[in-house]
C-alpha cells in the first residue's frame, strides 16, 4: 500500500504508461523493460512496476513468465467480443433514451483534433460519438465500460480508420448522429448496426495485417 507522494507517483506514472499503451506508442508485442521506462519517466523502478502491473490487470498489457511485461498483440477472438460487448452496450444506451424519444444531445468534452492525421481523428471522432451514446442513458457502468472498450480496441479501430473503408466509416458516422439528432430512435438503432457490424466484418484482415507487419521481440 502506497500512501501521500509514493501514492501519487505510481498514479502519474500509470497515467502516463497508460496513455502510450492505449495510443500505442508501443509496437503490439514489444518487450516494456522497467528499467528503460523509469529511465525515460525519470522515476525509480517501483513506480513503474507498479502501474505496469495495473495495466496488466486491466487487460491492457501482458506479462510472459520470467520475462516481463509486453505490449499485447490483437487477438481476433478477444477483440470480437470486445466489439460485442460495446455493441450491447450501446444499444442498451439506445433503449434507456429512446422511452423519451427526443432529438439526442450529445454531451461531452470537445477534443481538439486540428492537429491529427485523418485515422487518429476518425478514430476519436468514433470513439467520442460512443461514449456520447453511452452517456444519454444517465447510467455510469454504462460509460465505464464504453470507455474500456474503446480504449482496448483502438489499435484495431486505428487502422481501420486509415484504410480504404474510411469514406465509408465517415458515411455510417454522419448518418448515426444524424439519426440521434434528429430523435429517430429507429434509424439510430439501424445506423448503429450498420456502423459496427461492417467494422467488425473486417476485423479478420484488419488483425491479419496488424500482426504480419509486427515484428514481435523474442
Amino acid at each position: 500500500m502506497y500512501y501521500g507522494v509514493e501514492s501519487r507517483k505510481v498514479a502519474s506514472v500509470y497515467s502516463k504508461l497508460k496513455e502510450l499503451v492505449v495510443d500505442f506508442q508501443f509496437r503490439p508485442g514489444e518487450h516494456l523493460h522497467i528499467n528503460e521506462l523509469s529511465t525515460t519517466l525519470k522515476v525509480s523502478v517501483t513506480p513503474v512496476r507498479e502501474a505496469l502491473i495495473r495495466l496488466t490487470d486491466e487487460g491492457l498489457i501482458t506479462t510472459q513468465p520470467n520475462r516481463g511485461f509486453f505490449t499485447k498483440v490483437p487477438d481476433l477472438h478477444e477483440i470480437d467480443d470486445l466489439y460485442g460487448v460495446l455493441h450491447m452496450v450501446l444499444r442498451s444506451s439506445l433503449e434507456l433514451w429512446k422511452d423519451d424519444f427526443a432529438p439526442a444531445h450529445l454531451s461531452g468534452p470537445e477534443v481538439d483534433t486540428s492537429a491529427l492525421d485523418g485515422p487518429r481523428r476518425l478514430c476519436i471522432r468514433l470513439e467520442r460519438l460512443h461514449e456520447q451514446i453511452a452517456r444519454m442513458s444517465l447510467n455510469r457502468e454504462l460509460v465505464r465500460l464504453t470507455r474500456q472498450c474503446n480504449e482496448r480496441t483502438r489499435y484495431v479501430r486505428l487502422v481501420d480508420c486509415g484504410s480504404a473503408r474510411a469514406a465509408e466509416i465517415q458515411d455510417h458516422l454522419g448518418a448515426l448522429v444524424g439519426a440521434l439528432v434528429g430523435g429517430s430512435a429507429e434509424a439510430a438503432f439501424d445506423e448503429l448496426d450498420r456502423l459496427l457490424q461492417s467494422q467488425r466484418a473486417r476485423l479478420t484482415s484488419i488483425i491479419r495485417e496488424i500482426v504480419s507487419d509486427t515484428a514481435i521481440d523474442v
